[in-house]
């Protein structure tokens, strides 16, 4: 039986729900950083706790910079997994990894500026030359790669931390592209430098939802739209399960 713990964000608010069969409770976890609000599935022996990020106390969706990333890495790892898996949306730059397609994250390009740290009060300088876990993000990788035919940089993409809640302009998406970024997302900052300070091996599953600014190639200056971003990630959720439980089924 695996515990795993999945923090996840728009289009997935219904993962941790469809999977018929499955036993499912909810709860609040107290942290030293607020209360998150917990979904737990029992299916096929496992244990897996889903975490929706942008929870807030009166329902509505919480912004990207105003999520306290450290309550939810918190109560993520206060579960005591033995893997936690981040499912991210981004706005792609890769031709190997169009709109559509379930991807892995193999590094993360941040110069926001933006602190997010469990170390206030002493330093503690965390080791990330290897942000994900690199045997359970190529499990993850074939999973998907046997469900879609993508190219292969799909399965090592670096991605890119924008401040939001704003799409990117295309010069913002330009210079992250020029510094090897391939795709772009607005909570990866905080969540992978929280997660880097825990002990649980990390992985990043993305969802390819749109093309960055700038990068259709049918149309450079096409609109990137919010509620066709949020549908399009909906439209991956049996993917995405498939991989969480790949994972499962090694542990």
């Amino acid at each position: 039986m695996a515990r795993l713990t999945v923090l996840c964000g728009t289009g997935m608010t219904e993962l941790a729900t469809s999977t018929e069969g499955a036993e499912v409770e909810t709860f609040r976890s107290d942290t030293p950083f607020g209360e998150v609000p917990c979904t737990l599935v029992r299916t096929g022996g496992h244990e897996i706790l889903f975490i929706y990020r942008h929870h807030s106390p009166d329902g509505s969706v919480n912004p990207p910079h105003s999520i306290e990333h450290r309550a939810n890495v918190h109560a993520a790892t206060s579960f005591e997994p033995s893997t936690v898996i981040s499912v991210w949306c981004v706005g792609t730059m890769d031709s190997d990894f169009p709109p559509g397609v379930v991807g892995v994250a193999d590094d993360m390009l941040d110069i926001s500026g933006t602190v997010w740290t469990f170390h206030d009060s002493s330093a503690v300088h965390v080791n990330r030359t290897e942000m994900f876990d690199r045997v359970l993000s190529s499990i993850a990788a074939e999973t998907l790669k046997s469900q879609h035919d993508a190219g292969p940089n799909a399965y090592k993409q670096v991605v890119a931390q924008a401040s939001g809640p704003q799409f990117e302009s295309r010069a913002d998406v330009e210079a992250y592209h020029r510094l090897g970024a391939t795709c772009v997302n607005m909570t990866i900052g905080g969540e992978a430098r929280c997660m880097s300070e825990k002990e649980p091996p990390h992985v990043g599953l993305l969802l390819s939802s749109n093309w960055a600014a700038g990068k259709d190639p049918a149309d450079k200056l096409a609109p990137v739209d919010h509620h066709s971003v949020e549908n399009l990630a909906a439209s991956m959720r049996a993917r995405v399960w498939a991989a969480i439980l790949a994972i499962a089924n090694t542990q």
